[in-house]
């Protein structure tokens, strides 16, 4: 190519990158548009609003699906803001429908629920854009599952149970509120009984037995605490006081000389470990009082 050919090849590059330049600036800028991990585009909110402050759920793309007003918000941002409805029966209209996820389904009990009974709404417990309770400062708890960390903030009583002598292990990370209690329903939505909740994880102790325990069978809180005791085995009272609260002192056993009466004297075998002797306090196979 001769020289008077380059110099035009390149004239004519220079013009056409000044054309395109030209263009580019005239047009008006477009504003990127958001979308979620599924991909589906969201709305015109994530345009000011920046993501790292402002979090949400796949399933909460949609911001006007919980906001409204939304028209005179995007019109002027400073002087109009959209509201936003916290009632629990706006969020149910979606997770009580299973629309959500699977889990959802449970949900539909809520309005017999104790937290539903006391006026506690959704977004006490749950956060919309971002988790409602983080990690507590408190390093005995940096085990605690999050859930149990969300109901600590309220029920401050139960977690002290949970630093007595004998627990169940919840600030140790080895069980949490949920698998025990469901905060969205009520206990008589269910016709499981509380025994039957219990020998779900402690099967050795679970039934039927040919000689049965009545407390066993009835509800095993009236001998133990779930939550925490200062005596051994989550017991309520200490042992023998916990037997003898049902269980009258006989008269001719336990080295009792003849008939009870007011005069007769207690042994001391009677204030040792009635478990040691009747050790199948929850049902025996062979013994009516349950021993063996």
């Amino acid at each position: 190519m001769s020289r008077l050919g380059v110099i035009l090849a390149m004239l004519l590059g220079g013009a056409m990158y000044a054309s395109a330049v030209a263009a580019q600036q005239a047009a008006p800028a477009s504003k990127p548009v958001a979308k979620t991990s599924a991909g589906a585009v969201t709305s015109p909110c994530r345009e000011c609003h920046d993501t790292k402050e402002v979090k949400a759920q796949v399933n909460h793309g949609n911001c006007e699906s919980c906001h409204r007003d939304t028209a005179a918000h995007l019109k002027d941002p400073m002087a109009a803001r959209p509201s936003k409805s916290i009632e629990s029966e706006f969020c149910l209209s979606c997770h009580a429908s299973g629309q959500g996820h699977a889990r959802d389904s449970r949900r539909m009990n809520f309005a017999f629920s104790e937290h539903n009974k006391a006026g506690v709404l959704c977004n006490e417990c749950h956060g919309i854009h971002n988790p409602k309770v983080g990690r507590q400062a408190n390093v005995a708890d940096v085990r605690m599952d999050s859930n149990a960390r969300l109901c600590a903030t309220c029920h401050q009583d139960v977690l002290a149970r949970f630093s007595m002598r004998s627990h169940h292990p919840v600030r140790e990370g080895g069980a949490t509120c949920t698998g025990c209690h469901d905060p969205h329903a009520s206990k008589q939505t269910t016709l499981v009984d509380k025994t039957a909740q219990c020998t779900t994880c402690h099967q050795s102790v679970r039934g039927p037995s040919a000689h049965e325990h009545p407390p066993v069978t009835e509800d095993c809180t009236i001998c133990h605490d779930p939550h925490g005791s200062p005596n051994r085995r989550l017991m309520q009272v200490a042992l023998p006081m916990q037997c003898l609260q049902c269980h009258a002192p006989p008269g001719n056993r336990h080295g009792q000389g003849g008939g009870a009466s007011n005069t007769t004297r207690i042994s001391g075998a009677l204030l040792r470990d009635c478990a040691s002797c009747h050790n199948a306090i929850h049902g025996s196979a062979n013994d009516m009082h349950l021993r063996f």
